[in-house]
């Protein structure tokens, strides 16, 4: 796990008279201040200490962070963007109960938040796969701070892809009438991968936009900037020897997803579309793949159970050993 510390002062400011107003003061003429001489003590400053962490090797560059209000329209009460090299950090925050979010960023770019002025914008804000990658993922996190004179809060920052590694594949035809036979896998590919998602959405957050509804749309696909992510070249033949593969996918889960191995076998063209019911946000599926009958026909009906078995293992996103930065 990456973990980033940041300690943030909330200055409460239905409470406390403002720093700026004391320090003008402070500098007014002699003969307008009392005669009496006399310390000044500083208002009391209300802290909170946020521990943002992440689950991703490479360092994110900046974290957009919200205050959102909990009640009514739930206004934006404030916003920053913290720089991973800044130190130390203090938000300022108004008082009570607030929302927070938290957005990976690249540095400087804010222009695009000018307009959230309330929680349920910042909602409809996607990620996409025309920016997003396993390489550098992008991250998100949400969570209700209670109102409180101090607190320490846990807020994990996760990404929304889902990666699908194959790691091989294999055939067993055995007690078929092509059982001599091998499956040539000419091309693999993700159907109904999602490409867009609401981070922030309520519910099962399900894809806003896929490709490959059924059948490849290799033009949609080719548009992407990282189109391996959803095709990539066969493994040639493949016979009852288990066949290697280094074969990696990402996309944003959807009900339907699936994985396509699309070939022949005796030269009749067939697909295999296994259903990928596992997929989910920030987890990394890895399988072996073994091929017990003859695909379908139509890539867009999904395998029977007893046509492919599947041995997968379930991780979380890619982990790293400790780091500590400190703000």
């Amino acid at each position: 796990m990456y973990h980033q510390y940041f300690n943030f002062s909330l200055r409460l400011v239905a409470r406390y008279m403002s720093v700026v107003i004391i320090a003008a003061v402070l500098q007014c003429p002699a003969f307008l201040l009392s005669c009496t001489k006399a310390a000044v003590t500083p208002p009391t400053v209300e802290s909170a200490q946020i521990y943002i962490q992440w689950t991703k090797n490479p360092t994110i560059e900046a974290v957009d962070l919200f205050f959102f209000d909990t009640t009514g329209a739930k206004n934006l009460d404030a916003y920053q963007q913290i720089l991973e090299k800044q130190a130390p950090v203090y938000g300022v925050s108004g008082a009570g109960a607030k929302i927070l979010v938290a957005l990976s960023a690249k540095a400087g770019e804010s222009a695009q938040w000018y307009r959230i002025c309330t929680f349920g914008q910042l909602c409809k804000h996607t990620f996409s796969m025309m920016e997003d990658s396993p390489e550098r993922p992008l991250l998100s996190a949400c969570m209700l701070l209670d109102d409180a004179a101090s607190r320490r809060v846990n807020l994990v920052l996760k990404p929304m892809l889902s990666q699908i590694r194959i790691r091989s594949v294999s055939c067993d035809f055995s007690g078929r009438p092509y059982s001599g036979l091998s499956f040539h896998n000419s091309k693999l590919y993700l159907s109904y991968a999602g490409t867009e998602c609401r981070p922030l959405e309520a519910g099962d957050r399900q894809p806003v936009s896929w490709i490959n509804s059924g059948a490849l749309d290799s033009i949609a696909v080719m548009s992407f900037p990282r189109p391996q992510l959803f095709m990539r070249e066969g493994l040639g033949n493949i016979g009852s020897a288990r066949k290697n593969s280094d074969a990696e996918f990402a996309c944003y889960p959807h009900p339907d997803t699936r994985l396509v191995l699309e070939g022949d076998i005796g030269g009749t063209r067939c697909f295999y579309p296994i259903p990928l019911k596992m997929l989910a946000p920030g987890k990394i599926i890895s399988m072996d793949i073994t091929l017990r009958r003859f695909g379908v026909h139509d890539p867009d009906i999904p395998v029977e159970s007893d046509a492919v078995s599947l041995d997968i293992v379930t991780a979380p996103w890619d982990e790293r050993e400790a780091q500590y930065v400190n703000f």
